[in-house]
């Protein structure tokens, strides 16, 4: 896998691109935090990051808060679906979050679930398992929201296309850690340019991948 090939690839399809690939993300946050606030939750967070205490949520506030975060974790799956779309097509689609969010829910709930479950029972029996684990179903997001294979069998197809890829992988994310470093040195307004860089060069390595395993 030629992963300078997909960085410079990502670095070219961003280029008048990347309010379009950020737009989505910021609407789903701010709609996110907006109900976080209705229901409350954002007050628990606020006392105690400045009390820096454990405060417990009431019964409600935390069920709330547990289907708001799940919510929203299955709709930036299926954000994916639109960076799909675009790598591909060079469009963009609001509507393919839309409609992958109404059409594959379910599948992209039961694979986060058996995913955060498999990954986190390595965590806790062997911390190397668990990372390994981890790299072998990486590919999971993209296959739920790409194709029409349920979770389990999306799990199973990310472990086939990541045999041999893994540490390739590993590589090719931390290849990207010496740009994090230097956000803070322009305030976060860096972030505006690396976001939608590594979003489409993770997209980017997903379909080389798709290919290859064919």
């Amino acid at each position: 896998m030629d992963r300078k090939e997909i960085k410079e690839a990502a670095k070219a399809k961003i280029k008048g691109n990347k309010w379009n690939i950020l737009w989505p993300v910021l609407v789903i946050g701010l709609v996110e935090g907006v109900l976080e606030n209705i229901l409350g939750i954002s007050k628990y967070t606020a006392t105690n990051l400045e009390t820096m205490e454990n405060v417990q949520m009431p019964p409600k506030v935390a069920i709330g808060a547990f289907v708001i975060s799940l919510l929203f974790a299955i709709v930036m799956v299926a954000y994916k679906k639109y960076i799909l779309n675009f790598v591909r097509t060079g469009k963009f689609e609001f509507s393919d979050i839309i409609d992958c969010f109404k059409e594959k829910w379910v599948n992209i709930l039961v694979a986060s679930i058996l995913m955060w479950l498999v990954v986190m029972a390595g965590l806790m029996l062997f911390v190397i398992p668990g990372i390994i684990l981890a790299f072998a179903y990486a590919m999971v997001a993209y296959i739920v929201v790409d194709t029409d294979l349920n979770g389990v069998d999306s799990m199973k197809k990310s472990r086939e296309m990541m045999k041999g890829y893994k540490w390739n992988y590993f590589i090719f994310g931390l290849s990207f850690l010496g740009w994090f470093l230097l956000v803070p040195f322009t305030i976060g307004l860096l972030l505006i340019w690396l976001i939608p860089y590594i979003t489409v060069a993770d997209a980017l390595y997903y379909e080389k991948l798709k290919k290859i395993s064919k």
